[in-house]
């Protein structure tokens, strides 16, 4: 009976010694599994923290002024680098991966991971000017389309069709007044035959060159004189800048261009887009920008010059090319217009005896009152008019009289005072607008660049370059843990 129970107990220890050394294991393997499964949960979360943590430090200047998220690798401390921002990420992941930073347990082995970081590589990178400055564009259309989407441009892209329909910059109204000046001087008459006496034929020697009429004198005089301190009213700034320092001129560190999964966003709606936003962070004559370094920053984009001077200048010019094309595009086709020329220039080859100078009176009394009508509208414009795109009858508004009597004190007198206020037509942002729209993506994005870091190192960020500045990037990490595990992991983070 007794021997039974003893052989029993015996079954029983042996059964559970049997088991012990299965479940033993087991739990082992399960406790380790848990381990590994903790950190790499761990590992991502101090991860995500990282990257999240990198992504918030972007420069808030530049988000300020230009609503651009970007992680300016200098961090105002002087030259990029990526070994800034990998020692920034290195200081999160510590903070996340030792649990004795952030919480107190009790006795020397509480961290049951014992995860370290062993390595960053930033394995690639878009800088904001790679491509030619296609990752700082597409910056600038995401925040564009994320505020306003494509339907803002409407009245852009209605106005770009006009321009380029009417061809609006094929004619030079200034070199054609010249060159109708210039015929009317060079012509020569045509001296009368006499007989000699001897059956032969001489020039009349009582004949006298009559005297030629100059219906274009005060325009001549507008013209040489130079048309930017005509219609300016306010002063003009002479502020100018170093072009070696900036971005279309400047040695640039080179990164990795645009993801892969980022949309290029190529069309025509995608650069009105991004002429709006120049429009709308950029100054210009007519809106300036507090705190800028070129007063007429809008206006440098389009002329590319190192002056303000200078850029002003180009743009008035590109006005008087439009509105001497669109002008004359209009006078053509206005019959009244037309035979008030064509009067006065019988009327003056009648009053000078000089009938062979019809035609050319009339083509130099055309081109004339073009000019004038032209600089009416410029300095209505640069006084904060409205002038047609393209004029309609009754909107001309200069009569000859009025046209060919102009001379450059009328029009200096009177600058800054609207003669003509409207609420149609375009204003000077509008052409301005027209002008961005024929300058060439290269060029706009690249003195926009030029103009950002002009303003955000006048803004007290003497270091910024924006081929220091990061939009995405593609980071691989390396992990040790103390329980004698290795660790790889690769992650990609960027602003959206």
């Amino acid at each position: 009976m007794f021997g039974i129970q003893d052989n029993q107990k015996g079954a029983l220890s042996v059964y559970y010694a049997m088991m012990l050394a299965v479940m033993i294991p087991l739990i082992f393997t399960m406790m380790e599994g848990a381990r590994v499964n903790a950190m790499k949960m761990r590992m991502e979360c101090a991860v995500d923290l990282a990257m999240d943590s990198v992504l918030a430090e972007y420069n808030r200047e530049l988000l300020k002024q230009y609503d651009l998220l970007f992680i300016d690798t200098s961090y105002d401390t002087g030259r990029g680098s990526l070994d800034n921002t990998i020692s920034h990420m290195e200081d999160y992941l510590s903070y996340n991966l030792k649990t004795d930073k952030s919480v107190v347990f009790i006795g020397e082995h509480s961290d049951l991971l014992g995860l370290e970081s062993a390595g960053i590589e930033f394995t690639r990178v878009s800088r904001a000017t790679d491509g030619g400055g296609e990752v700082f564009r597409y910056m600038v259309l995401s925040y564009m389309l994320e505020k306003y989407g494509l339907a803002y441009i409407d009245d852009a892209r209605d106005l770009s069709e006009v321009s380029e329909t009417s061809d609006l910059f094929s004619g030079d109204i200034e070199e054609e007044e010249a060159a109708a000046q210039k015929e009317l001087d060079d012509y020569e008459f045509e001296v009368p035959q006499v007989d000699d006496g001897n059956g032969g034929k001489m020039d009349d020697p009582d004949w006298e060159e009559p005297d030629k009429a100059d219906p274009a004198g005060n325009i001549n005089q507008i013209r040489n004189t130079g048309i930017l301190g005509l219609v300016c009213s306010e002063e003009i700034s002479q502020q100018c800048i170093d072009p070696q320092r900036y971005v279309t001129q400047r040695n640039l560190t080179a990164g990795d261009g645009m993801c892969p999964d980022w949309d290029e966003r190529k069309g025509t709606d995608y650069e009105l887009l991004f002429n709006e936003y120049i429009m709308d962070k950029c100054g210009n004559y007519r809106t300036s920008k507090e705190g800028s370094l070129l007063k007429y920053e809008t206006e440098y984009i389009i002329a590319g010059k190192d002056n303000d001077v200078e850029n002003l200048q180009s743009v008035v010019h590109r006005l008087l090319l439009v509105r001497g094309t669109a002008n004359s595009i209009y006078f053509f086709t206005d019959v009244e217009l037309m035979s008030e020329a064509e009067a006065l220039a019988s009327s003056l080859a009648a009053l000078s005896m000089t009938p062979e100078l019809e035609p050319i009176y009339k083509g130099l009394i055309i081109a004339a009152w073009i000019y004038a009508e032209s600089m009416h509208d410029i300095k209505e414009l640069m006084a904060g008019g409205r002038v047609p795109l393209l004029k309609k009858t009754g909107e001309w508004q200069l009569s000859i009289e009025n046209a060919l009597g102009l001379t450059a004190g009328d029009i200096e007198g009177s600058k800054g005072e609207l003669v003509n206020p409207t609420d149609t037509g375009l204003d000077y942002g509008q052409y301005l607008r027209l002008f961005l729209f024929i300058t060439s993506k290269e060029n706009r994005v690249g003195r926009l660049m030029n103009v950002v870091e002009m303003d955000i190192r006048k803004a007290g960020y003497e270091n910024f370059n924006l081929d220091d500045c990061i939009a995405a990037a593609t980071v691989q990490f390396t992990f040790h843990s103390t329980y004698g595990y290795e660790f790889f992991m690769e992650r990609s983070f960027g602003y959206e």
